[in-house]
């Protein structure tokens, strides 16, 4: 058993055995060292300072073994020549450096990944063996910019593609809005009405304007009817004060529209939307509930007394505020 482990090292070590002390191969088997340090001090002593000063130095020398062995690594893709190695060490570099503040600024470490990446790639232009300094010729001026405008484009796109999902957590109606004329944004999903928040707050009112009307008189009915705008104001209040708090929530209004006469009233309820949107003015959903009078059931009368009844139709498709100025004006 013994020998059978000898040999296993024996062959491991011919296979990574540094061609010479000072190669990236030694670097990689100190980083591979002062990780297993710190791994041993976390178990034996856990000091804290110990152990965190062993795997920053693991990091470090990851870095630069990594940074090294792929130096003069490239390939073709396109009739462009690709250098890896200043990408895959920018990787390093910012997953090293911005560990700690990864769940605070998740962006952080990708929009400074493709710049990091940049200046690594950067820093051979400017040296020349020695090492000394020196100011690259006119063709590597012309890479070195190119290869900046290319990093500075890379990390707009990461930072639009994360300011995007803040935007989804904070305003999650936006996903049930057209995507059809963005110039930037696919939606791969299918597009959803259920996804924009005027449905919860819909449903709350319609369940509100039921349990206040169902059952009343024709006077009770009318009088409510009559004070519509203050009933549904405080309907809208009750549901925002219900329903979990976004920041979208105050880009929502509640409105009520009476129509007809009795004994069959209609009432549209609007949720109305004022945010980022592809429409011009923004745009509302609408659930139109019919109020009708029925005769009360179990009432041996020759007259029997009606009392409301409310029925509500299901929710619209989006349509553009537009719609009501023009309709409005006419």
């Amino acid at each position: 058993m013994l020998d059978a482990i000898k040999r296993f090292f024996q062959q491991f070590w011919s296979q990574f055995k540094p061609p010479r002390w000072f190669s990236w191969q030694t670097l990689i088997f100190l980083s591979l060292f002062s990780w297993g340090m710190s791994l041993l001090n976390s178990v034996l002593s856990d000091t804290e300072f110990v152990q965190d000063f062993l795997a920053t130095m693991g990091w470090i020398f990851l870095t630069l073994g990594v940074g090294w062995a792929l130096a003069d690594v490239k390939f073709e893709f396109l009739g462009l020549t690709i250098y890896p190695g200043p990408w895959i060490t920018g990787a390093l570099t910012c997953t090293f450096l911005f560990e700690g503040v990864r769940d605070e600024f998740p962006a952080l470490s990708f929009v400074s990944w493709p710049l990091i990446s940049a200046a690594i790639a950067a820093v051979p232009k400017f040296l020349k063996r020695g090492p000394e300094f020196k100011v690259p010729d006119a063709k590597g001026r012309q890479e070195l910019v190119i290869l900046f405008l290319v990093s500075i484009i890379l990390s707009c796109w990461f930072s639009f593609h994360f300011l995007l999902q803040d935007w989804l957590g904070d305003y999650p109606s936006i996903l049930a809005d057209r995507f059809d004329r963005s110039a930037f944004v696919i939606n791969t999903a299918r597009r959803r009405v259920s996804d924009s928040r005027g449905v919860l707050i819909l449903n709350l009112a319609e369940t509100a304007v039921i349990e206040q009307l169902e059952g009343r008189s024709l006077a009770e009915t009318e009088l409510w009817l009559f004070n519509v705008e203050s009933r549904v104001a405080d309907i809208e209040t009750q549901i925002l004060q219900r329903i979990s708090s976004l920041e979208e929530n105050v880009l929502w209004s509640l409105e009520g529209l009476v129509s007809g006469d009795a004994p069959r009233y209609r009432l549209d309820l609007r949720a109305v939307w004022q945010g980022p949107s592809s429409y011009l003015e923004g745009y509302f959903l609408q659930k139109s509930c019919f109020i009708t009078q029925q005769p009360v059931q179990n009432r041996p009368a020759a007259s029997p007394p009606t009392v409301s009844q409310v029925a509500c139709e299901p929710i619209s498709d989006l349509l553009p505020l537009d719609s009501i100025t023009a309709s409005q004006g006419s």
